[in-house]
């Protein structure tokens, strides 16, 4: 048998973590000293305690690791929990990469450098569409992303269904939503469409107003990566004497997976008086 001590010393673990992992149920000792209250650890418990060690270096929260510990999970729930656990950090070092590279950019951007993106100036044709809508949580890729790709899946099925010709472009918007807390947004996915197409069931249909004046750019990529082409896009039309008058479209010429993605962004503005 280990005192606590003894057993913290050789898990390479704190006293304190072990007391928090009895008093939750995680990890409790072997013997408790009905006089003294001291713990006393088995020399088997270091394999329970390297397990739990593991799963919380992977991320996994106490309660999660108590569950997989004690065999509360079953080989295929575990093997659900892992692979999502990877997406999640998949996805946050997609994030941190592109976060780099937009601090990359700016610096670039503070040094003087102008190229790193083109912009062209035109005007956007009324535009008729097919369009389905959702809510993310809120602004931003790692809000946006998971959610916009399915929506045109859906919609293609929706408008196949009824023998739709569409695209193949596509355009999706985004609009804050004003629900008491305000922190989610609409998302809008659409396909362009004939005039002739009516609205159905899992789907709307209209029409989108001409632009007299916009400003448009392009990304490549996911949407895990869009925002640091949206930083210098905002960065270029202020410093080229334009302000925001209306809500940015992303275009897409053809359909593609996310990866590959094409986005001409659209964002409708006028003159600043003072340019």
């Amino acid at each position: 048998m280990f005192s606590i001590g003894e057993f913290a010393s050789i898990g390479r673990v704190s006293v304190r973590m072990l007391r928090h992992y009895d008093e939750i149920g995680l990890l409790t000792p072997a013997r408790v000293d009905p006089f003294t209250g001291y713990r006393s650890y088995d020399g088997r418990q270091f394999e329970v305690l390297g397990r739990i060690l593991m799963f919380k270096d992977l991320g996994f929260r106490l309660d999660e690791v108590k569950q997989i510990v004690h065999a509360q999970v079953g080989e295929d729930r575990l093997r659900e929990m892992l692979e999502a656990k990877r997406d999640d950090v998949a996805r946050r070092l997609d994030l941190d990469a592109a976060r780099l590279r937009r601090l990359d950019a700016r610096l670039h951007y503070t040094e003087g450098d102008s190229s790193m993106i083109t912009v062209d100036t035109k005007s956007l044709p009324a535009t008729r569409i097919a369009a389905v809508t959702e809510t993310a949580a809120g602004f931003g890729p790692q809000n946006i992303g998971p959610v916009i790709g399915p929506m045109y899946a859906r919609l293609a099925e929706f408008l196949g269904r009824d023998g739709v010709e569409f695209g193949p472009s596509s355009i999706a918007s985004y609009e804050a939503v004003d629900d008491g807390e305000g922190t989610g947004i609409t998302v809008h996915a659409a396909f362009e469409v004939g005039p002739k197409v009516s609205a159905a069931e899992g789907y709307e249909v209209r029409e989108l107003p001409p632009v007299e004046l916009a400003v448009t750019t392009v990304h490549h990529g996911s949407m895990a990566t869009i925002g640091e082409t949206w930083e210098q896009f905002m960065a270029w039309i202020d410093t080229n004497g334009y302000e925001l008058s209306g809500v940015c479209r992303e275009f897409y010429p053809e359909p593609q997976p996310q990866e590959n993605w094409v986005t001409e962004l659209q964002q409708p503005v006028v003159r600043r008086q003072d340019a």
